[in-house]
């Protein structure tokens, strides 16, 4: 008998943005494109989540999604969680294809930091959640730091391939994100904070750990971060005290093996840098999600980089990371 396919589930994906046609500001293939984004907005005080709403160019928006989410179920997943819906036409959309059983896959939504102000359609939103979990608002998306490619990831040291010295963008400190997370709190929901640098991850750690008051009441939240890349060993050891939930993406080791070879040198600044074995050894929750279309859909293709990278996962510890139920 062959064994069953897995019920694959992304929990990181920027499929409604692509599906509905939307281009970013941004030529997410040029890092110097990205750079140019990410410190321009940095300069005016914002974040990529605050960017304002984008305006789907697609007549037919519920068609559009419906195509991209059929797509994702014939690539075998069963549930995809959006980050960082930021125009309320995606939310609409998908719940006129919830109520004529058109959603080909489950849908969870992470709301862009940008809509926070709208706390009543959010309320209108997370109470409209429907009883058989096929679409529900799962969080805010928050934005602490750049990319790793583009030298904007806000690091403890300087890049080894940029002059003059720089470690990358800080959007949000402790602070500042701690204000954002108790807004977050305050709606009910749960803080998803974008994080690749060692000096963001400190920043998202020590804004969760204000925010809530208590390593106890931070785990019971469990608030995630996004991509957590370029780990420290006293940074893995906050993430489990803290109960963090750590969305990692199965392709990026090997994509960004080059780019951070030439980022630290011979330094080998970040020993722990991608290290998930570290990560899930050490007890921290770990889910997994591609950030499509950076990396591709598929999710057979992001279960061999688990299985067969520098630093491999057993299988089945990579397919319970790639099938952890929307939610948790």
């Amino acid at each position: 008998m062959s064994e069953p396919a897995p019920s694959f589930v992304d929990h990181h994906v920027h499929l409604l943005r692509v599906a509905a046609g939307v281009l970013p500001p941004y030529d997410y293939t040029d890092p110097s494109s990205i750079a140019a984004f990410h410190r321009g907005i940095a300069a005016r005080g914002s974040t990529p989540m605050d960017e304002g709403a984008d305006a789907p160019p697609t007549d037919d928006l519920e068609a559009a999604l419906a195509a991209g989410l059929g797509r994702a179920a014939r690539l075998g997943l069963v549930g995809v969680t959006e980050a960082g819906m930021n125009s309320w036409r995606y939310w609409d959309a998908l719940v006129a294809l919830r109520e004529r059983g058109a959603l080909a896959i489950d849908v969870r939504v992470l709301l862009a930091s940008g809509l926070l102000d709208d706390a009543g359609r959010i309320r209108e939103a997370v109470g409209g959640g429907d009883a058989d979990g096929r679409l529900a608002v799962a969080g805010v998306k928050l934005y602490a730091d750049g990319w790793l490619g583009p030298r904007t990831c806000a690091c403890s040291v300087p890049f080894a391939d940029v002059d003059p010295p720089d470690n990358g963008v800080l959007f949000l400190d402790a602070d500042t994100l701690a204000q954002r997370v108790d807004r977050v709190a305050a709606l009910g929901l749960r803080p998803a904070t974008h994080a690749i640098g060692d000096r963001a991850i400190a920043s998202a750690l020590d804004a969760y750990e204000r925010a809530y008051g208590s390593a106890a009441a931070c785990r019971a939240a469990a608030p995630r971060i996004e991509h957590a890349q370029l780990l420290r060993p006293d940074l893995i050891e906050r993430i489990v005290e803290l109960g963090v939930v750590c969305c990692i993406q199965p392709c990026f080791e090997s994509s960004d093996a080059a780019s951070f070879a030439r980022g630290f040198g011979d330094a080998d600044e970040f020993p722990l840098a991608y290290r998930w074995d570290v990560l899930l050894g050490a007890g921290a929750s770990v889910i997994a999600g591609s950030d499509f279309p950076i990396e591709t859909l598929d999710p057979v293709v992001g279960l061999e980089r688990l299985t067969t990278g520098a630093h491999p996962l057993d299988r089945a510890t990579a397919l319970a990371i790639m099938t952890t139920p929307l939610g948790e």
